[in-house]
């Protein structure tokens, strides 16, 4: 064989070797690549085949199960929110020492005056707990005013809102408030529902971390909440979305500030980044923009970020600023290489993205009107179940007999009404001997409710002010709410120390900190002064150093009552 011949056909099977190899290859990277395109879209099958529901402000939004999600940063009307898990005696201990130290703590001028109210809280959602109206500020002082001075006064208290319920704590605060609004927070919190499972309510309402806030929520008040979240399986990956109502929307669009930031770019950026989708999506309804991109970072690292944005309205929740992110290829080092590839990264966004929508929810329900309490001078006979917690006075006993235990008795709602044991006046012998006789009536005993107080009137631990009385002679009879006829004076009037007691019955001093709570006094009495108690050693350490001071104070008319012993109490010295 010519040798020219034999060279050609060696190149020739060498070609054809080369070119075999060449395609084996080839056909293996694209079974390989099939095989890793299979494996991903398996295991995005896997993540989203059980997914959980998670209500989010007023959306709703289907995540992985194995997802691990946080809600943070919850806002409404300018008060932060933050929950977690105490045992309700915890609680009862944290919240006393946070008075004690808001009671202790000095005021902007150095005096004793830093907490300025505190209220119960006792919701029908089952929350208790106090209000707090702390650390007054002020700051006066003149400014101009083009070429004049004026005067200016600023004022701001800080308020907060310790509460409890079902095994779950809640604080809401705000720094620096309104003196004029702080009963905001009063109406807020009485709209908390404890929720710790973070089922989704089928009431109209803003979910925040285990716990919503039923409606009516204003737009104007502003509502925030933040989602984080992440894949245990995909460690490189977070999902966050931020909403926010009532706010004023941005001025340019999701793609908007995507293209100005496109411009911007060196052309040498621009071949390292890629849009992968730019355009308007409506998802559930809400209309937003979509932007998804494709990275190549610095150290040649391929990630995936994918966007969807709502701009919002001012005055509609239903359609807040909303922001759903997710992001491959993070880590505390720095990028690395997104654990799903773009398709299967693509497939994820999609079955997570589309499941955002407006959380359906039926109207409230009518809250049932609670049950007509028992009127006083209710009667109910031994045996029979107490209709109302109260005082109860005993038809039995008289001339000169009495009942033991009292003639007038605390029994609680729903307990048993106790057959009267009497105790008949003593003989002479009877008496020489120490012998009480007693026995029971043959008929049942007849109680009479007189006062409807939920607790019994305990005396207060140092004496207090008394009231002033007048002579009827000296009492005047002007015109003027403080001299009104008794049937004239409603209820919820008030009155000040010094001035004479416009009608008999119990009024409630309006100081919280004063021992004096609810007392009766008399009609045309002069109202006393206010009670307090001496921290120890205010005055010293002497054994005669006062314990209680006096101040003036304000009184409420909570209940006309001619006499105090209508009301069941031992203050019949007022």
């Amino acid at each position: 064989m010519k040798p020219w011949l034999r060279n050609g056909l060696a190149k020739l099977l060498a070609g054809v070797v080369i070119v075999g190899m060449a395609g084996a290859w080839a056909l293996a990277e694209v079974r390989e690549r099939r095989v890793a395109e299979q494996r991903e879209n398996d295991e995005v099958a896997r993540m989203t085949k059980k997914m959980t529901t998670v209500c989010i402000g007023r959306f709703l939004i289907d995540l992985p199960e194995e997802t691990r999600y946080e809600l943070t940063q919850p806002r409404i009307d300018g008060f932060d929110i933050s929950s977690f898990d105490e045992p309700e005696a915890d609680f009862q201990v944290r919240l006393g020492q946070r008075e004690a130290r808001l009671r202790a703590a000095p005021d902007q001028s150095g005096g004793s005056k830093n907490l300025v109210s505190v209220k119960e809280v006792k919701t029908e959602n089952g929350i208790v707990g106090k209000i707090f109206v702390h650390s007054r500020v002020v700051k006066e002082g003149t400014q101009a005013n083009g070429l004049q001075l004026e005067r200016y006064r600023d004022e701001s208290v800080a308020v907060e809102a310790l509460v409890h319920g079902q095994g779950m704590s809640f604080d809401v605060s705000a720094e620096r408030y309104d003196p004029d609004q702080v009963d905001n927070l009063n109406q807020l919190v009485a709209k908390l529902v404890p929720n710790p499972d973070n089922q989704a309510p089928t009431e109209p309402g803003f979910c925040v971390h285990r716990a919503w806030f039923r409606d009516p929520l204003p737009a104007d008040q502003g509502e925030q909440v933040m989602m984080f979240a992440g894949l245990p399986s995909h460690p490189d990956m977070r999902l966050m979305l931020i909403m926010g109502a009532g706010l004023k929307p941005e001025e340019q669009s999701l793609l908007a500030r995507s293209a100005a930031v496109d411009a911007r770019l060196s052309a040498f950026d621009r071949t390292r980044v890629s849009n992968l989708r730019a355009a308007p999506r409506t998802i559930g309804g809400v209309a937003g923009d979509e932007l998804v991109t494709r990275y190549a970072e610095k150290n040649d690292a391929i990630v995936y970020s994918f966007w969807w944005e709502v701009n919002g309205t001012v005055d509609n929740v239903s359609i807040p600023r909303l922001s759903f992110t997710m992001e491959t290829g993070k880590s505390t080092n720095g990028p690395v290489p997104s654990s799903l590839s773009q398709d299967a990264a693509m497939a994820l966004w999609d079955r997570i993205s589309s499941s955002i929508r407006l959380r359906p929810a039926a109207p409230p329900k009518p809250i049932a009107s609670a049950p007509a309490r028992a009127p006083l001078g209710t009667y109910a006979r031994a045996g029979e179940r107490c209709p109302e917690s109260g005082w109860w006075a005993c038809s039995a006993g008289g001339e000169g007999g009495r009942v033991l235990g009292g003639q007038r008795q605390y029994i609680r709602k729903g307990e048993r009404m106790p057959q009267a044991l009497l105790l008949p006046p003593q003989t002479m012998w009877e008496k020489l001997r120490g012998v009480q006789p007693s026995f029971e009536p043959k008929t049942q005993t007849s109680w009479r409710l007189v006062d409807k107080r939920t607790r019994k009137r305990v005396p207060p631990p140092l004496p207090l002010a008394p009231a002033t009385p007048v002579a009827p002679a000296n009492m005047t009879t002007g015109p003027g709410p403080s001299m009104m006829a008794q049937g004239g004076v409603p209820v919820g009037s008030f009155a000040g120390t010094g001035m004479p007691c416009p009608a008999s019955g119990w009024w409630r001093c309006e100081d919280p900190r004063a021992l004096d709570g609810t007392r009766w006094f008399a009609r045309g009495s002069l109202l006393p002064s206010a009670t307090f108690a001496v921290p120890p050693g205010a005055f010293g350490r002497s054994p005669n150093a006062a314990r209680s001071i006096e101040r003036r104070g304000a009184w409420q008319l909570v209940r006309l009552a001619e006499a105090p012993l209508e009301a069941g109490s031992a203050d019949a010295a007022s």
